[in-house]
């Protein structure tokens, strides 16, 4: 130990309910104190968390200690009915259960309310002053944080893809006979659920994961058209071969988003850049010269002319059809 543990002192003190102010008032670091929190569980069960002060609680991790489906903070009217006094609250006295984060193991002498008004208990040790029902890590990771191995901990960039409701007894509690015998030999209610995955989102995932600087790219195993034929020049000519790939291609059982709108090729090529479709397809007055389209995989850059009469072999290929 860096220093020696002291013995515990009740001293008078006049500050906020913060763990600022108790810095302020006691002239040290937010580490250095004690964050004691009251909640309830959806049994209405009381419960204390206790953390190190310059730590947040993760009440995800806490429902899973607990094995709980909700959390509430306790209203000041029930932390004052268990005994203690809003921003005093102490692991010391109070006979609930405790959950304590594995940091209280890391810090000595530390400062916490001493469930009085105005007054602070110093000094105060985990395991020689108070110990807790459960110790386990409930908190949230600050910056730099290392595993219990050692290992630095990474933030990554999370995506909601599908979600999950816990319902609860909400509903059972309203219907008839719904109830199951429970290994105690009683009655309670289920607990319901939902879960979900929305295509729109689902959508929105694949495009901020597979994307460039001209637009969308997507994989071949979810693109909302396996083909995007493109259509440059008025004259009669490309627009024949153009309709006719196209019905050979729907005929095979591809997917073609076809463009045959009266614009520049620059701004066609440019859309098909953006929507993103595996595999274009261009026809011109150019390429019609050698029977050839233009190939173009949209997540490469290399541009291929290809003969009209492989197009649907080298499209089927592809995609292993």
């Amino acid at each position: 130990l860096e220093e020696e543990m002291k013995l515990p002192e009740v001293v008078e003190v006049k500050r906020g309910n913060s763990i600022e102010e108790g810095c302020r008032v006691h002239q040290n670091e937010a580490w250095q104190h004690i964050k004691s929190i009251i909640y309830f569980t959806d049994q209405d069960e009381p419960v204390m968390a206790v953390i190190r002060g310059d730590l947040e609680i993760n009440e995800v991790k806490l429902q899973h200690v607990l094995g709980c489906y909700k959390l509430r903070m306790a209203t000041d009217q029930e932390i004052q009915s268990l005994g203690t006094v809003v921003g005093y609250v102490s692991p010391l006295k109070i006979g609930i259960k405790k959950i304590g984060d594995i940091s209280l193991k890391t810090a000595y002498n530390l400062c916490t309310g001493a469930d009085e008004l105005g007054k602070d208990t110093i000094n105060v040790n985990y395991e020689k002053d108070f110990t807790v029902d459960q110790l386990a890590d409930i908190a949230m990771p600050p910056e730099g944080a290392k595993s219990e191995d050692g290992m630095l901990l990474q933030e990554g960039k999370g995506i909601e893809v599908g979600n999950i409701f816990q319902l609860g007894t909400h509903y059972t509690d309203k219907m008839k006979d719904s109830d199951f015998m429970d290994q105690d030999g009683k009655k309670k209610p289920f607990y319901m659920g939902c879960y979900g995955i929305g295509i729109g989102r689902t959508m929105a995932t694949v495009v901020e994961i597979h994307n460039d600087e001209k637009g969308i790219v997507w994989p071949k195993s979810v693109a909302p058209f396996q083909v995007h034929l493109v259509s440059l020049g008025k004259d009669e000519v490309v627009a024949s071969a153009c309709d006719t790939l196209y019905a050979e291609l729907l005929e095979a059982g591809i997917e073609v988003l076809y463009d045959d709108r009266n614009k520049q090729a620059g701004a066609k090529l440019a859309d098909a850049d953006l929507i993103g479709i595996p595999v274009r397809l261009v026809i011109s007055n150019r390429t019609l010269e050698s029977d050839s389209i233009e190939w173009k995989v949209r997540s490469e850059s290399v541009v291929e002319t290809v003969l009209l009469s492989q197009v649907l072999e080298k499209v089927r290929g592809f995609y292993e059809l």
